[in-house]
């Protein structure tokens, strides 16, 4: 077998290989990096993400806790308004109690001194006269009592 062995070289053809070789590692380079941006904005991308979760998961945590206490504090409250309508209940009934009608007649006859009427203390007393009543008016009245006088009277003819 014979080899071609020719020991002459085109250094030119070095010169091109240079050049792609550089024009090939640029290309490398600008991938590397266009990788190396698009892994970042990835990257970024879940970090934003997990801080919104984040947020969010506190901003319902905070609303919990907020709701947790309104449901103490109505709990408070009813129990509060419990115990003041019992107390209520019980102080009306206090009050109906001392304002009853034996103890009423009880602290009449025993602190004021007073009795029961007999038949023998009451006296009937007949009128002649009519028991109706007469207005009277005024003989002293001006114009604007006379103009209110009728608007009454307007008003109490209408109905109002």
């Amino acid at each position: 077998m014979a080899v071609n062995m020719n020991l002459a070289y085109e250094y030119e053809n070095y010169d091109m290989l240079d050049e792609h070789e550089e024009k090939y590692a640029e290309k490398i380079r600008r991938k590397r990096s266009a990788n190396k941006r698009r892994k970042f904005a990835a990257n970024m991308k879940i970090v934003i993400a997990a801080i919104i979760v984040l947020a969010l998961f506190s901003i319902m945590t905070y609303g919990r806790v907020e709701l947790s206490k309104l449901y103490t504090d109505n709990t408070e409250l009813q129990s509060q308004l419990t115990t003041l309508q019992n107390e209520n209940i019980s102080l009306e009934s206090e009050l109906a109690q001392k304002t009853g009608l034996t103890k009423v007649e009880d602290f009449a006859e025993n602190q004021l001194g007073l009795q029961k009427l007999d038949k023998s203390q009451i006296e009937y007393v007949e009128i002649d006269e009519k028991t109706t009543a007469e207005v009277v008016t005024p003989e002293d009245s001006n114009i604007f009592v006379k103009i209110k006088d009728w608007f009454k009277g307007a008003l109490e003819y209408l109905g109002l």
